[in-house]
């Protein structure tokens, strides 16, 4: 049951957007509350769009986007400086350098590929030590400010400050900043002290962006390609292939080798693995069936690229002058030249046009450009540029080729240049980006993300941030599609995860965790990241999200108490928190009484009653260990006569209480003690421990503890007659349940 005062609809808030480059990027500034409703667009806009959007007539719902944007940079292996490098396509800016492996280990990295979340993995070739290669993956942030180890404000500074549009990269020191690479040539140490890094992990990594390291079964790694699951397949000279998890980089199968492939490599829509050369050369796996072949050089053995419109397969033959295109099957469909007599990598546009890298031999500078029809359009001439080794489209469908020998990386126009074959522009170089003295850029594979993003996976996500106000908030159920707009068509799915943090920054450290719709999940910590992954049919129908609602976990149950510390037949006095339920801090105090009552008389002095719950307000603050309530009663002294009997009573003090343990369930515990008793001046030792004294007039019971399975009662001395009642200290602690929550507790959610 939801409190009323908690809930919090955001509506018609204006969306903060900042020039990040991605077309309905929303500003990541955490959405306060602790239920709240997203479903108009103003609402999704509070989050981060990824390939999917509320566009017209389609408003107030999120569907993927017919083309995917995916992210905006080029990720260059500089092969000879053991490096990666990241460029904005859009400017042509470096945003960082980053190590690919830790000091004493194999670095000479020449692949790199980009998963879905914008991640850049990248392999190790010169990695074999005792049996086994290596890949790294390469966070990525977009906005925050750039600071020094103070958080003070600093463009040269060595870290980056939230808040942040999007970010991957982990806080691993908990400072709430961010230490990466500010550009070219700022490369942070990675020591490996110890060799604590040898076998896996980024711990002695100084940048934070660099989130996992990878020991894997293919010796001098190479194939590096992301499946639809965002989990990464690698292989190497050894032939052997494995899969590692997106997540945490962890294996996720045994190695498996069929004598062929590891050199370069990607996943086709259907999720079959294409990895080139190595043995006896292409191999074709299917992970769902086990299977795989080996084909021959008749069907390439150099480069792999895909058609984003039919998924078709295209293979270069590094020394034939030729490109081979196969179907999913890897059927030979044809074989057509591409203007030179060598090439390496190979790329094909949303727009029908094949780009073949031609070579890294010394003097080569041009990009072979065809059609996929297997008209040979003309070469691109590179000026400035020498030994083009890798192609890939960016995210505005232009082209990127990296020169070893000239140490840069070239943007081309596929649009500009002289007229060539089939009435089709050649292209031509509109950008030139120096990657310093020593790159060695060997780079070819799917540096952009374009052939996860246009093929092996579409998908989209939205995700958003949600502040739930206090440090240990308890968050409890992410729920979706509630409206009638909202849909799963057959072959569609939308799956959503979160995370959670104390802080902000910290959500970057933590992993996801599925979690299920409308189901309780309990994660625990003030701000909560919640991720929705929208995955198209292979027909291209696209499912709907129409709404989510993201809830903190409330207590299904709230604390009752009181302390009363006289009773005479229904003549209260010093009662803490009369109305019981629910329980609050509450003091009563009497400083003295003399009351007749039938055959009795009660003279009474400094009485006291309190009652206290931990914490004062339960709607505010998940279950803890230690929660509860409590009451008491005190009385200084008592006298009470009645005919023959004269009962004196010095200090009675009577507690009650209700406490979460450490499983988050309710203990009850109640206590009384009597200082002295003397009964017709006679002293009976009483103390805390229960007693019933029978008397001429009824019976007197003393510390007396009544517990239930909801409650306990605690009566330091009750005096029971025919016609008249007296109770002295009494305290009563309870849990009650909430309307609609049978068996709720103030310790649950």
């Amino acid at each position: 049951m939801r409190h009323p005062r908690r809930s919090v609809a955001i509506a018609a808030v204006g969306a903060l957007l900042l020039p990040l480059g991605l077309p309905g990027t929303a500003s990541a500034v955490p959405v306060p509350g602790e239920d709240v409703l997203y479903t108009l667009d103003a609402d999704f806009d509070q989050g981060v769009l990824q390939d999917v959007n509320h566009d017209s007539p389609n408003d107030d719902q999120l569907q993927l986007n017919r083309q995917s944007v995916f992210f905006p940079y080029v990720n260059v292996a500089a092969s000879a400086r053991g490096t990666m490098i990241r460029i904005d396509v859009d400017s042509g800016d470096i945003l960082g350098e980053w190590l690919s492996a830790p000091d004493g280990r194999g670095r000479n990295p020449s692949r790199t590929t980009v998963d879905k979340l914008g991640n850049t993995w990248l392999s190790n070739r010169n990695e074999a030590t005792g049996g086994q290669g290596s890949v790294t993956r390469v966070g990525v942030i977009r906005g925050g400010t750039r600071v020094d180890a103070g958080g003070v404000p600093d463009p040269d500074g060595d870290y980056l400050r939230g808040p942040f549009a999007y970010n991957t990269c982990q806080d691993r020191d908990g400072d709430g900043l961010f230490a990466t690479s500010r550009g070219l040539g700022d490369i942070r140490p990675w020591t490996n002290a110890g060799g604590v890094d040898d076998d896996g992990g980024v711990e002695t990594a100084a940048d934070e962006c660099l989130i996992t390291y990878s020991r894997v079964a293919g010796t001098n790694t190479r194939t590096v390609a992301v499946d639809s699951n965002n989990d990464l397949w690698t292989g190497g000279s050894n032939t052997q292939h494995q899969k590692i998890s997106g997540v945490d980089g962890a294996p996720l199968t045994s190695p498996v080798s069929f004598g062929c492939g590891g050199y370069g490599g990607l996943v086709d829509q259907a999720g079959t693995l294409w990895s080139a050369r190595y043995g006896t050369n292409l191999l074709r796996y299917e992970p769902g069936t086990g299977t795989g072949a080996c084909l021959d050089t008749g069907h390439g053995d150099y480069g792999l690229g895909m058609d984003p419109r039919t998924g078709e397969i295209w293979h270069t033959r590094v020394s034939n002058g030729v490109v081979v295109k196969l179907d999913a099957a890897g059927n030979v469909l044809g074989t057509f030249p591409h203007g030179n007599a060598r090439s390496q990598g190979v790329a094909v546009d949303n727009d029908g046009n094949v780009w073949v890298a031609h070579s890294l031999d010394a003097g080569t500078t041009t990009v072979g450009h065809l059609r996929t029809d297997g008209t040979y359009v003309g070469n691109v001439t590179l000026p400035g540029g020498d030994g083009p080794t890798g192609v890939a489209v960016d995210t505005n469908g232009k082209v990127w080729v990296a020169n070893i020998n000239s140490n840069n990386a070239q943007r081309i126009d596929p649009d500009a240049g002289p007229i060539g074959g089939g009435g089709f522009p050649v292209g031509a170089v509109d950008l030139t980006v120096d990657l310093g003295a020593g790159a060695g850029p060997y780079n070819y594979s799917d540096m952009t993300g374009s052939v996860l993003g246009e093929i092996t996976a579409p998908v989209g996500t939205w995700s958003v941030v949600q502040d739930g106000g206090v440090a240990g908030q308890t968050w409890g159920t992410v729920t979706w599609n509630t409206e009638p707009q909202g849909s799963e068509p057959a072959g569609t799915s939308i799956t959503f995860e979160a995370r959670t943090s104390d802080t902000e920054a910290g959500l970057a450290g933590e992993a996801f965790v599925p979690v299920s719709n409308g189901v309780e999940f309990a994660l625990v910590g003030r701000y909560v990241e919640v991720r929705a992954t929208l995955t198209a049919a292979p027909s291209g129908t696209s499912p709907v999200l129409s709404d989510v609602r993201i809830t903190t976990s409330e207590r299904t149950g709230v604390f009752s108490c009181q302390a009363t510390a006289l009773n005479l037949a229904g003549v209260v006095l010093a009662r803490a928190n009369p109305p019981d339920v629910p329980c609050v801090d509450d003091f009563a105090q009497v400083a003295n009484v003399n009351l007749p009552a039938g055959i009795l008389n009660v003279r009474a002095d400094a009485l006291t009653a309190t009652t206290n719950q931990t914490p004062d307000d339960l709607l505010a603050l998940p279950p803890a260990p230690g929660d509860g309530a409590v009451s008491s009663a005190r009385i200084e002294y008592t006298r009470i006569t009645a005919l023959l009997v004269n009962i004196e009573v010095g200090v009675i003090q009577a507690n009650a209480s209700v406490t979460c343990d450490a499983s988050l369930n309710p203990v009850f515990a109640g206590s009384s003690q009597i200082a002295s008793l003397r009964i017709n001046g006679v002293t009976v030792a009483v103390g805390s421990a229960p007693l019933t004294i029978p008397l001429v007039i009824g019976s007197l019971r003393l510390n007396s503890t009544t517990t239930t399975a909801t409650s306990v009662t605690q009566q330091a001395l009750v005096l029971d007659t025919l016609l008249t009642d007296v109770v002295l200290g009494e305290a009563r602690a309870n849990v009650e349940a909430l309307p609609g929550e049978p068996g709720g507790s103030p310790c649950r959610v």
